[in-house]
């Protein structure tokens, strides 16, 4: 009777799994070689050749409850917005509008935890000329900006995290940082209080600057 080896037999099944991966699954680059681990980022690639078919699946895509979990406060609007960069089935930008982004600026940014963008549309802000245009593209892209990032927070949760752990995770992940309104509230108000002690002395800082006239001496 003939024997099989068994060990080489899965070996030879992880290598041909391993070969159907071209991209990796954790930083999303190309896969040029079979290997157990990805070349840019080292990342597993054995344990993804691993998994069944539909769990590989599963990883790569996205439904309205990871968006739900994962954008938090107001997610109804935001996946009413998404909903029209996918209307096709393929990701493409599509314009709306968003007076929160428009009105907050970097600070929305900073409030919806893309740091990055945030500094980014900060130091537009700061060039002459294109402060306010910066502020108003913000308002027309900013919809299709968080779109994108939270799905590829989402793809990212999906591949580290076991099935019963992608919804916990998200909303630790997502979700805003509630510490931005009231910084901006502070802020605000000390501007305030700039604006009405400069209105307050100006004019007696003037008439010293000025001098005194003659004839009050």
């Amino acid at each position: 009777m003939p024997e099989f080896n068994t060990a080489d037999n899965s070996e030879t099944k992880k290598e041909s799994a391993a070969e159907n991966i071209k991209f990796c699954p954790e930083c999303g680059k190309e896969v040029t070689q079979v290997s157990k681990f990805c070349p840019n980022c080292g990342h597993s690639l054995e344990l993804f050749a691993n998994q069944s078919k539909s769990d590989r699946e599963s990883q790569l895509q996205v439904d309205e409850d990871d968006f739900t979990a994962f954008v938090g406060n107001n997610a109804g609007y935001y996946m009413h917005e998404f909903k029209k960069f996918n209307a096709t089935g393929m990701d493409a930008f599509s314009l709306t509008w968003n007076w929160m982004a428009f009105l907050g600026g970097f600070g929305w940014l900073l409030y919806r935890k893309m740091y990055l963008w945030a500094l980014i549309s900060f130091c537009f802000m700061l060039i002459p000329y294109l402060g306010f245009a910066s502020w108003l593209a913000l308002g027309a892209v900013a919809n299709y900006l968080y779109y994108q990032h939270a799905k590829r927070k989402i793809l990212d949760v999906r591949a580290l995290h076991q099935s019963d752990q992608v919804s916990m995770v998200l909303t630790q992940t997502g979700g805003v940082n509630r510490w931005v309104p009231i910084a901006a509230t502070i802020f605000t108000v000390l501007l305030l209080v700039l604006f009405m002690a400069f209105l307050f002395w100006f004019p007696f800082g003037l008439f010293n600057f000025l001098g005194t006239p003659s004839k009050y001496i």
